[in-house]
């Protein structure tokens, strides 16, 4: 079973959300998952409650976001509960643990520390040897955070990054074509006119016909041949530059798109 354990700077830093959103996304995503939130109170010995407890309680949005078995665990001191922790032998997958002044019994564990701008946090050693900093306070939980988490976790199935990268062709070490301009002259290619294919992008004719001059101008070549009007009418049409231009460039996409999936496999 791989423990995850949160801990937090202060109250009303998202802790308990966080761990939430870590056990909706583990449970969407196969996992079986047990939760306990470690209280510490005055009195010697241990107290454990299982169950969801009362709606909207913290243990009763933690059982709605997947967790199959949920406890608190109220203690007095460590020394109360080394070796009497709840789930033992567990069948769970993934066990989240909410707790500041317990984190220290969980080796090997993946500790995540919610930290804010507070004059004087709580644990704040946790931070040296975390290996997830969050900052806080979490009005909400973006599934990318809780992704990378347990991603570092090393728990299959979570990969929220993935490489991106921008591409253009330079010429005498300027950068003169870029996907915004090959988008455009494919939409003019395909449509056979500029004014249809700024519809379609949704941009101004003359914005359009700006993009491109500025692109002719700094090539010094024409990317678009005006037609004459007829009895077929007139339109625009590509010059065998621009069409050499976007194979260019769709080849080079093509390359950049298969190495990032390369990579990706790698890791």
């Amino acid at each position: 079973m791989r423990n995850i354990v949160v801990a937090a700077a202060g109250r009303k830093l998202g802790k308990t959300l966080l761990c939430a959103e870590l056990v909706r996304m583990l449970h969407d995503n196969g996992y079986s998952v047990a939760y306990c939130k470690l209280a510490r109170h005055g009195s010697a010995g241990i107290e454990i409650l299982r169950g969801p407890g009362r709606n909207n309680s913290d243990t009763w949005r933690i059982h709605a976001a997947g967790a199959s078995e949920v406890c608190i665990l109220k203690y007095g001191s460590l020394s109360d509960i080394e070796g009497k922790l709840p789930f033992p032998g567990s069948k769970h997958d993934v066990a989240v643990w909410e707790t500041n002044s317990a984190a220290s019994l969980f080796i090997d564990s993946t500790l995540i520390y919610v930290e804010g701008k507070l004059p004087h946090p709580k644990n704040p050693e946790l931070s040296d040897v975390a290996d997830v900093l969050v900052t806080g306070p979490l009005e909400s939980v973006p599934q990318e955070i809780a992704g990378l988490a347990l991603s570092v976790a090393g728990l299959p199935g979570f990969n929220p990054v993935h490489p991106g990268w921008k591409l253009w062709l330079e010429s005498g070490g300027n950068p003169v074509f870029g996907r915004g301009v090959a988008s455009l002259l494919e939409a003019i290619r395909d449509s056979g006119s500029i004014l249809s294919a700024s519809k379609a992008a949704g941009i101004q004719y003359r914005r359009v016909w700006t993009l491109v001059s500025n692109t002719e101008n700094k090539l010094g070549m024409k990317l678009i041949r005006r037609n004459r009007g007829g009895s077929g009418g007139g339109g625009s049409s590509l010059t065998p530059v621009a069409t050499m231009l976007l194979k260019k460039y769709h080849f080079l996409e093509k390359a950049m798109a298969d190495a990032a999936k390369h990579l990706e496999e790698r890791n």
